[in-house]
């Protein structure tokens, strides 16, 4: 064990040549939009169950919290057969919407006791001003939740670049026309089958640190806001 005699960037440059490149683009394509779906829908969903009462308000907050507590790996047969079904495997769209599903129990748990710490006066200063629901959620309610909407962003992404099992079944090609869309740990398996018994460590490790890279950059640029969206709860 020692520090590398001679120290050198190529290894990332042949780790994106044979494909990690065009791994972290698919991936990066499918979070750009099911991040921010994910966000939109949960908040709304949550904003509605802690802010509004009426018939089955309990049924479905529970609903999504059951969500939360199932194994996806139950789910993988019906799931599989149900985006066949829409024509959407191997697919961006099929892959957003299915991360979106998965990913909302966790954003409506988090939001629904998020929003109900927030003042219940500012809501009825906004109501009584004539703001309508949608422009008091947008403009009054959702800017107040920023803190919970950092964290449980950050959370979304992170559980969503690290996916492994959802992309293994849903992301592969249905005949030998078909284009490989692997996501970035689909790839990072697929480079060290590649290599069979000539294992090509440096590459490898050089797509993993490719992998890790954007998620500390992220998580570092927001762990101030992360721990305040964690402990804003408590301090109100």
């Amino acid at each position: 064990f020692g520090w590398p005699q001679n120290w050198s960037l190529d290894v990332f440059g042949r780790a994106w040549d044979k494909g990690i490149g065009d791994y972290f683009l698919n991936t990066v394509i499918v979070l750009v939009f099911s991040v921010p779906l994910t966000m939109l829908l949960g908040s709304m969903a949550a904003y509605v169950l802690a802010r509004y009462q009426f018939w089955g308000n309990r049924f479905l907050y529970f609903f999504f919290v059951a969500g939360a507590m199932f194994p996806v790996f139950l789910a993988l047969v019906p799931l599989f057969f149900m985006v066949k079904r829409l024509d959407m495997l191997n697919t961006y769209q099929g892959l957003i919407l299915v991360y979106v599903a998965y990913s909302m129990p966790f954003t409506v748990f988090f939001m629904h006791a998020f929003f109900r710490t927030l003042p219940t006066a500012v809501f009825e200063a906004a109501v009584l001003d004539g703001a309508s629901h949608t422009r008091t959620f947008f403009q009054v309610m959702l800017p107040m939740a920023k803190p919970g909407l950092i964290s449980v962003g950050i959370f979304n992404t992170l559980g969503q670049w690290n996916q492994f099992i959802l992309p293994t079944v849903l992301m592969q090609p249905q005949s030998g026309d078909d284009p490989e869309r692997y996501v970035l740990t689909q790839g990072l398996i697929q480079l060290q089958q590649q290599m069979g018994y000539a294992s090509d460590l440096p590459v490898l490790f050089a797509g993993v640190t490719i992998a890790m890279i954007p998620m500390l950059v992220v998580y570092l640029s927001f762990q101030r806001q992360v721990q305040a969206g964690l402990t804003s709860a408590t301090l109100k």
